[in-house]
């Protein structure tokens, strides 16, 4: 049996592919098995894993329809023959000492979780969030605390996480297929809290390629109503597995504080008829596992219940001034730095 495998979805990446597998091939662990994942590809990218799996054996290829990026990583998990999984996007690389890292950390430790960092690539390409959000500290956490998903450096990017296998089989954790975009946060949300012991590791290991012309993300990121559309559901979704999972009740509070921030926050950039109707949505999915009573009781700081206000608010406050809402209250949260406060004063004062 290999020691971890290594999951590749691969869609109509035929001028990434060799570079991606390349990594694999020369990976100083011999003895890992990559498995490709094709999910209807309609390019060359099909011949070119024939190819490859002529050269290295410990090439599995696995034929589906398309489905999409979750539904490609779900066929992996259920086809990997290995005690760890870790993912690979096919237009990324791996650095050559990756699987040999993760596997050692996973010995060591007895992990159920093993999350690493990444390096932008091209270097030029990266900004300072992402460089942080890829850069996680050296820590073990024994057993699930919020920190891991609000203050780590931990999410999203599933591909910088390796899992042991029967823990996502045994405990049902797999990527949402009805989510097209952020699946990433819905699977560390249901991750993290499931896992006994999780490792967070310094080494980077990973060159992520930051944008890829056509690709979804570029699509949408450049969208800020698609996004925060999108953003909502991914909330919902989230919300909905907690709710199964037991863990909603527990934390209220931080929840609905970190779907303020998520889904609301980009929106305050969009013009009012826009922006209402991403309150609107937001409202509607608050209302879903909240009550207005519920969400006093749940003892918010003031900040999220203003932004909570605003978003409850669509027949009794117009658009400007639920902008007006939570930006004032978002320059507190953030600090109100002249130039913001400024602004802020400037468009609605």
């Amino acid at each position: 049996m290999s020691r971890i495998s290594v999951i590749v979805p691969v869609y109509n990446v035929e001028d990434y592919l060799d570079w991606c597998l390349q990594s694999l091939y020369d990976q100083t662990l011999k003895d890992i098995e990559i498995v490709c994942v094709n999910d209807g590809s309609t390019d060359s990218s099909r011949k070119k894993l024939d190819e490859w799996a002529a050269r290295d054996s410990r090439i599995v290829i696995v034929d589906k329809p398309n489905g999409g990026l979750s539904s490609a990583r779900n066929a992996g998990i259920r086809a990997a023959g290995s005690p760890y999984v870790c993912f690979l996007d096919s237009d990324d690389r791996f650095h050559l000492d990756a699987c040999e890292a993760i596997v050692d950390i996973f010995d060591a430790s007895g992990a159920d979780v093993v999350t690493f960092g990444a390096c932008c690539f091209p270097k030029e390409a990266g900004y300072p969030w992402l460089e942080n959000a890829l850069s996680p500290r050296d820590v073990v956490y024994d057993n699930f605390s919020l920190d891991l998903l609000f203050k780590e450096n931990s999410r999203p990017f599933s591909w910088r996480t390796a899992c042991r296998r029967d823990l996502l089989l045994q405990k049902e954790i797999f990527f949402d297929e009805t989510i097209r975009f952020g699946e990433d946060q819905v699977f560390d949300f249901a991750l993290y809290p499931r896992a006994g012991k999780t490792v967070l590791s310094s080494k980077k290991l990973y060159d992520y390629r930051v944008s890829r012309a056509g690709s979804l993300m570029d699509r949408i990121s450049g969208d800020i109503a698609l996004k925060m559309g999108e953003h909502v559901k991914i909330t919902d979704r989230i919300l909905d597995d907690w709710r199964r999972g037991g863990f909603l009740d527990a934390y209220g509070a931080q929840m609905v504080s970190f779907v303020l921030d998520f889904s609301f926050y980009d929106a305050l950039k969009l013009p009012d008829a826009e922006f209402a109707k991403i309150a609107d949505a937001l409202s509607g999915v608050l209302s879903k596992y909240w009550s207005t009573e519920q969400l006093s009781a749940l003892g918010l700081n003031n900040v999220d219940s203003k932004m909570v206000s605003a978003a409850f608010a669509p027949n009794s406050m117009g658009a400007l001034a639920r902008k007006k809402v939570a930006l004032d209250h978002y320059a507190q949260l953030y600090g109100r730095r002249a130039a913001i406060h400024r602004l802020i004063e400037v468009l609605f004062h």
